[in-house]
């Protein structure tokens, strides 16, 4: 990983390192031939201050590089900081006056300023500075396309492209999500998730299925997408693995895309605990019943998981309410405090007066303890 500037610093290193060794080289030829009577004391004398000086002068030259560069950068941080804040001001008061914008081309500081603008601002405002940036040939996408450029200059075109959110650029985007470099697939798969507009959801999600991100690192795309996420949502369900379709079941609940709760219903039945687990969540989060399925979910409440019984517990309020009474009463003899605590809670939000009979009548003490202190903190909240 290079930041700007180290690579010059590499290289002057490099050759300090080279000529040094050099220099030592030179020295341990001449005095193993002095050891030997090879040469005389006068040619002993003039390698070694020749290696002398040498060692000297590139010292110096590094010295220089490193006080110049660190005197550049500090007046660069500097120059580019008065421009942002000039441009940020020229282009807020253009905005919100009506007025035309300062000219392109525009320098780097003043690009970021419209980024920062970008990001800030949606709806018809934020289509403004859209505009704007559309005005200016944008380096990113060039950068992206460079064989040269570094892993640091992708990293920052990929997250310039992201908050610039102009679909057009999803082309340069896309191929990065094939790049051996995980990292820079991820920030590739962000970036594309706040570009993708219309047909480009699709291609972000066929892109998606071939990209081999972590499942964490796909719901994180997918709840980038925001409203327009249910296509490649859909596309998880029907063409994706494991990891897709956990991501797919999670986003479900979490961005509350009522139209594909239907289509969750089967993965209750799936082989993968984690999968059933985030159907348990996507229908909990949703308020969908799994109609059809309850023997399911009661079973669910048997298996040796934890975490199953304890989601299972949650969306037991969703099921017809004599059964979900029935099952909730026996939950609360679970041998694990948190399914215990979650049948509980379920219990409160369904029948109030049957968790007060359970806090006082329950026959296993831990689950009578535990309606017990629900019911203290429902009354306390109210």
């Amino acid at each position: 990983m290079w930041r700007r500037g180290e690579r010059l610093y590499a290289l002057l290193v490099f050759l300090v390192v080279a000529l040094e060794a050099y220099a030592l080289a030179v020295l341990i030829l001449v005095l193993s031939a002095r050891l030997f009577h090879r040469l005389t004391l006068s040619q002993v004398q003039a390698a070694l201050f020749q290696a002398l000086g040498l060692t000297g002068l590139i010292l110096l030259l590094l010295g220089a590089y490193i006080l110049v560069y660190h005197a550049y950068t500090a007046l660069k941080e500097a120059r580019d900081k008065a421009l942002y804040e000039r441009y940020l001001s020229a282009f807020t008061e253009a905005l919100f006056s009506g007025t035309e914008p300062p000219p392109p081309p525009w320098p780097e500081p003043a690009l970021e300023a419209l980024l920062h603008l970008r990001e800030m601002l949606k709806g018809e405002m934020g289509e403004k500075v859209a505009q704007w940036l559309r005005k200016d040939r944008l380096p990113w996408a060039f950068r992206l396309k460079s064989r040269w450029a570094s892993r640091p200059v992708r990293l920052e075109a990929l997250e310039a492209l992201g908050l610039a959110r102009l679909p057009e650029t999803l082309e340069a985007i896309l191929p990065y999500l094939e790049h051996q470099d995980p990292v820079l697939r991820l920030a590739a798969a962000r970036a594309a998730a706040r570009v993708a507009q219309g047909e480009g959801v699709l291609h972000l999600g066929e892109a998606l299925l071939k990209a081999g991100l972590p499942k964490g690192a796909l719901l994180e795309v997918l709840l980038l997408l925001e409203d327009r996420a249910e296509p490649v949502v859909a596309l998880f369900l029907e063409k994706g693995g494991r990891g897709e379709v956990w991501a797919a079941l999670e986003a479900i609940g979490r961005l509350h895309l009522h139209g594909l709760a239907e289509r969750v219903l089967p993965f209750l039945e799936a082989e993968d605990p984690e999968v059933q687990a985030a159907a348990l969540r996507a229908l909990a989060r949703l308020g969908y019943p799994p109609v059809g399925y309850e023997d399911v979910v009661l079973g669910l409440l048997r298996r040796e998981e934890e975490f199953l019984r304890v989601h299972a517990a949650r969306l037991l309020p969703l099921l017809p309410q004599n059964l979900a009474r029935r099952a909730l009463w026996e939950a609360l003899k679970d041998p694990s405090f948190y399914v215990r605590r979650a049948a509980a809670e379920a219990l409160a939000s369904l029948d109030l007066e049957l968790l007060r009979k359970a806090g006082e009548a329950h026959p296993d003490p831990y689950g009578r303890a535990m309606a017990a202190q629900v019911l203290r903190e429902v009354a306390w909240n109210s």
